[in-house]
């Protein structure tokens, strides 16, 4: 579960830019079967949100979006902005049909929502909302979503959530045992700390055009097969179990928005194609960042009324 709570890292975003290699094989996805009882417990060891040393911000130009001469630097600089933000809101989703792992979701006709997100990130403490396919992996079916709370080191989560006994409409304090119910599946600021610090180069994304996000101009940059299909493995070597073979990938592309205050805004994956199989096993996808609110106070504060969770039940 782990992996698929890390499958969003923002790695993902502009790892495009380095060299595509095998694709991994397919991650298997838990099934949203339920259990019967709320006695299972998560077994799987919590990966360690990034913490990437923060890289020093690159001034953005100060004179809006810039000319075509600026167009690689300018992207730099966004992703970079972004990278060292101390505070942001972020919405993520993931939507589409096919096969994911062990699992098939949706239609052509009905995509499905594998997952949403909407978060606050302050430094080290966050709070996040999940939604859609993902939440089944919880144990949850509420129409509420997972909601999760982290302020200095310890985490909370509100119930019900069945799987881990928090029965009750209440927030209940997380032991170490359970941290990988709060791990976010995205963290953008530390993961693309990460790739800013491995050498980002533009090459790859053409800008396109100018267009309004958060009430600003922004630049949009398209990426190229290439990039794009770097961009898809990045997810999968995060834990995406969607097939990322780039034979297998019959359309893709990538956008990436830098707006006018220097940051990177939002990025959008397009993906599509088959996996050879006995039978053949079409998919299509789409995943979409936005992050915004920069450097804002996001008051992420603890639940004021939290309770412990209940002892397990002995046989």
């Amino acid at each position: 579960m782990d992996k698929l709570l890390l499958l969003f890292g923002v790695a993902l975003l502009l790892a495009a830019c380095g060299p595509i290699t095998q694709a991994p094989t397919p991650i298997p996805v838990p099934t949203a079967t339920l259990p019967p009882t709320p006695t299972a417990t998560p077994t799987a060891t919590p990966t360690p949100v990034p913490t990437a040393t923060p890289v020093p911000p690159v001034s953005a130009p100060t004179s809006g979006v810039p000319g075509a001469s600026a167009t690689a630097d300018y992207l730099l600089s966004g992703v970079q902005r972004a990278s060292t933000a101390s505070s942001y809101r972020v919405e993520v989703s993931m939507s589409g049909s096919g096969s994911m792992g062990a699992v098939s979701l949706g239609s052509p006709q009905t995509p499905a929502q594998v997952m949403g997100m909407k978060g606050d990130f302050a430094e080290a403490d966050y709070r996040f909302t999940l939604t859609g396919f993902i939440t089944a992996l919880y144990g949850s079916n509420s129409a509420k979503g997972i909601h999760v709370v982290h302020v200095a080191g310890q985490d909370y989560i509100h119930g019900p959530v069945a799987m881990i006994g928090a029965l009750q409409d209440a927030w209940y304090r997380l032991p170490k045992a359970h941290a990988a119910l709060a791990s976010p599946p995205l963290y953008p600021a530390g993961l693309l700390a990460l790739v800013a610090q491995s050498g980002v180069s533009p090459a790859g994304f053409s800008p396109t055009a100018q267009e309004q996000v958060d009430s600003l101009t922004c630049q949009r940059f398209s990426g190229d097969r290439a990039a794009s299909l770097a961009i898809l493995k990045s997810l999968g070597d995060s834990g995406l179990p969607v097939d990322t073979t780039p034979a297998h990938i019959d359309r893709i592309a990538s956008d990436l928005w830098v707006c006018a205050d220097g940051y990177l805004h939002q990025v959008r994956l397009v993906f599509a194609g088959t996996t050879p199989m006995e039978k053949p096993l079409p998919f299509d996808f789409t995943i979409a960042m936005h992050m915004y609110d920069f450097a804002a106070d996001v008051g992420i504060a603890a639940p004021a009324t939290a309770r412990d969770l209940p002892a397990p039940s002995v046989p």
